[in-house]
């Protein structure tokens, strides 16, 4: 397979990145019934724990149920500096009823009941609205999406004390200070202190197959399918200054003609191509830079390696690119092309 290669001429950013291992909790390994105590799930008060439970559940066979007076807590010591995603899927039934609610919180120490929140999302079954509560007065607002697991993911930039929330793969809200807390408080610190899944008395909320990783490349949201359903950019090898080239492989192009785009800013706001013909999708990264994809067949669709090189340079650490593949596909729409979702890689040690 042949390699499509680009060497990015890209400026200089000072920070430091730390290395974590990642936690991962899909609720399989425990038996059916209370989770306070077992895998590091601790209650926030008496009588807010939860239960591990078969009746939903996304990775096989259970999930979390957050319910009544449930306030499930789960800290994370040491996560002090680097990139993360904090990544979960939410189940919530189209028959639920009240106001639930997700948190990330920077500072939890019960002992002294000294709280900080970075992140409060609320889920509005009335209303059918989700709320993100972050920065002042810019909350975000998205539709609630209910009878389907849907994704749950924030971005946290510790060395530059960020966060941006995403649910259904579109951010919600402005990205906004990591330490400056829900409402615009202040007072946080630079850490990933716990989660908090708060269910408000309302009826029962699902989650599943949570995560708390580096961030290394992650969509951002989404393009639109073509032909050959969305076109697939995974990763190959990761943008190390020890490797000095970030790979990641490019799947289910519908025609071998296809460009990647690539920058170090996202559009924003995100561009709705519709005007160009392109219904329903959208330009995530600015068209900074466009390179020509070297692709191969791959039974119907076409393949491709795209491989970025750069210099092991210590100021390139914590960079983030961003990239969109954008390809031929006649008939698909009047304009002729689709695109994939916006993708960002970040640099690291």
């Amino acid at each position: 397979m042949k390699h499509s290669l680009l060497f990015v001429p890209i400026c200089a950013l000072l920070c430091t990145t730390a290395v974590h291992a990642q936690w991962s909790d899909n609720f399989d390994s425990y038996a059916a019934g209370p989770l306070v105590g077992v895998g590091g799930w601790e209650e926030w008060g008496p009588g807010a724990g939860a239960n591990a439970v078969n009746t939903q559940a996304l990775s096989p066979s259970n999930s979390v149920d957050i319910v009544g007076a449930t306030d499930l807590v789960h800290q994370y010591p040491g996560h002090t500096s680097g990139k993360w995603v904090y990544r979960t899927m939410q189940y919530i039934p189209s028959n639920t009823t009240g106001t639930t609610y997700f948190i990330l919180l920077n500072t939890y120490n019960s002992a002294q009941a000294i709280y900080n929140w970075s992140v409060q999302v609320e889920f509005n079954a009335a209303a059918g609205t989700v709320v993100a509560d972050c920065g002042g007065s810019n909350n975000g607002n998205a539709t609630l999406v209910t009878d389907q697991w849907v994704e749950i993911k924030v971005f946290i930039d510790l060395d530059n004390d960020w966060t941006e929330f995403f649910y259904n793969g579109e951010q919600v809200g402005p990205g906004y200070l990591w330490t400056g807390g829900v409402f615009g408080g202040g007072g946080g610190a630079v850490s990933v202190g716990a989660v908090d899944l708060y269910a408000n008395s309302s009826t029962s909320v699902y989650y599943d197959d949570m995560e708390l990783y580096p961030f290394v490349f992650e969509s951002f949201g989404a393009g639109c399918p073509g032909s050959q359903g969305d076109i697939d950019m995974t990763l190959s090898l990761p943008a190390t200054l020890n490797n000095g080239v970030f790979v990641a492989n490019v799947d289910n192009l519908p025609t071998p003609v296809a460009v990647n785009i690539l920058s170090l800013n996202k559009a924003d706001p995100p561009v709705d191509l519709t005007f160009l013909g392109m219904t329903n999708c959208w330009a995530r990264v600015n068209p900074d830079v466009m390179v020509t994809m070297q692709t191969v067949a791959a039974g119907t669709s076409f393949t491709s390696i795209v491989a970025i090189p750069f210099p092991n340079d210590p100021l390139l650490l914590g960079l983030n690119v961003h990239m969109q593949a954008l390809a031929l596909d006649p008939g698909v729409n009047p304009f002729g092309f689709v695109i994939s979702d916006g993708m960002t890689f970040v640099i690291t040690q």
